[in-house]
């Protein structure tokens, strides 16, 4: 049994996701990468996989903006909760690849989507940002303020990469991914959990500098960028690495996912009651890097199939990554990497039949750069399944 208390109230009805159609692959993401070390690294694409376990990742064109990828994993979601825009009572849009300020590519969206009249804000919280907005919405809806709310985390990530920095620039991947809480008379079987969120301050694990924030802008050498955009007002981002950085957002995360089902961060490992409920539950972690949820996995004693992974075909894409796994765990289950005898990766393959379940627990960890860290809970409900697996039966027949 759960120590901490279930809303009946509140719940998940619908996700979505967005990705766009330009695959990058390592081989591909090589001739765009300066800097890297052969003689040192060896093979490229090799060298990715074996510290982030990225295959390949999403790239946008540079005219598309971080709205325009989160406008179809909304319309998705809201299909599948059978809402339209103006069922809405908030839009929480978290994202760090941002347009505009002011008004902000989050009043863009919401005008795209037609939800004219809707409020409306901007979450900055870096990679936590869906968990952040999921943990809002909860509040929001459990207090009977709304009685929908469209969390969405979208990130346009490969715009602010430094290619001349191997190891930052490996990581990130765009796209887009959307959840609707909401209110519905329950029983006391399903709903969602208070999420857990935390804080301690870290400048520098995550940094994103540009024209308004002062950067040494030497730090940054030359190179070709799109017309029209002089480097000094591009953002660029810059992400401190090794076994320390690693090692904290696994120990963040999994003291999140404690604390938000109840239980103290000491009982992570040992406490019986508590490895039970994870033996059986959908861990969602923040797609940081491969090694990080691997380490996560084995923290937290998860079956590997229960944790599910996109880094390895999406990569890191910040504020967007819970959800689109959330949703990529609903539709099509999980992703695994098949390795030659030397550890290599061969393929990456699909498991469908990993799929989440009706009336499972799924936890959402995740921690950004601040740090910034959380994690949401909630009872996947039959009709959250019945109908997501409509849509995607529907999408399928109509590809």
């Amino acid at each position: 049994a759960l120590r901490a208390k279930l809303n009946p109230n509140v719940t998940i009805t619908g996700t979505g996701a967005y990705l766009p159609e330009r695959v990058i692959d390592n081989d591909t993401l090589a001739e765009m990468v300066s800097g890297f070390d052969t003689e040192r690294g060896g093979d490229f694409g090799a060298w990715v996989d074996q510290v982030t376990h990225v295959h390949e990742r999403r790239f946008c064109d540079w005219s598309v903006r971080s709205n325009d990828l989160a406008l179809p994993a909304a319309r998705q979601a809201m299909e599948v909760a059978g809402i339209g825009p103006d069922d809405l009572g908030l839009i929480i849009y978290a994202s760090f690849t941002v347009s505009q300020d002011l008004p902000g590519d989050h009043c863009l969206f919401a005008k795209q989507l037609g939800a004219h009249s809707t409020p409306v804000f901007h979450l900055k919280a870096a990679c936590a940002g869906s968990v952040y907005g999921l943990a809002l919405a909860y509040g929001m809806v459990a207090s009977g303020v709304y009685e929908h709310v469209l969390v969405i985390g979208t990130e346009t990530a490969s715009k602010a990469l430094n290619f001349h920095d191997p190891i930052t620039s490996i990581i990130f991947g765009d796209g887009s991914g959307a959840a609707v809480v909401s209110r519905r008379e329950g029983d006391e079987t399903g709903g969602m959990l208070e999420a857990n969120l935390a804080f301690k301050y870290c400048p520098r694990n995550s940094h994103l500098g540009n024209s308004n924030i002062p950067v040494d802008v030497a730090r940054f050498p030359d190179r070709e960028i799109e017309p029209g955009v002089a480097l000094g007002e591009q953002a660029l981002v810059e992400m401190e690495r090794g076994p320390n950085e690693l090692r904290r957002a696994v120990l963040a995360m999994a003291e999140c996912v404690a604390r938000c089902l109840g239980y103290d961060r000491r009982a992570v490992r040992k406490d019986p009651e508590l490895l039970a409920i994870l033996e059986k539950a959908r861990i969602v972690p923040h797609q940081a890097n491969g090694r990080i949820s691997d380490s996560l996995a084995d923290r937290l004693r998860v079956p590997p199939e229960r944790m599910v992974r996109t880094i390895y075909r999406y990569g890191n894409m910040s504020a967007a990554s819970n959800l689109v796994a959330l949703d990529y765990g609903l539709r099509h289950g999980n992703m695994a990497r098949r390795l030659d005898d030397e550890g290599l990766v061969l393929e990456v393959v699909d498991q469908p039949e990993h799929r989440f379940q009706a009336g499972e627990l799924v936890l959402t960890p995740s921690i950004g750069g601040g740090y910034l860290m959380g994690c949401s809970a909630f009872i996947a409900e039959p009709a959250l399944i019945e109908r997501t697996r409509a849509q995607e039966e529907a999408l399928a027949a109509r590809a």
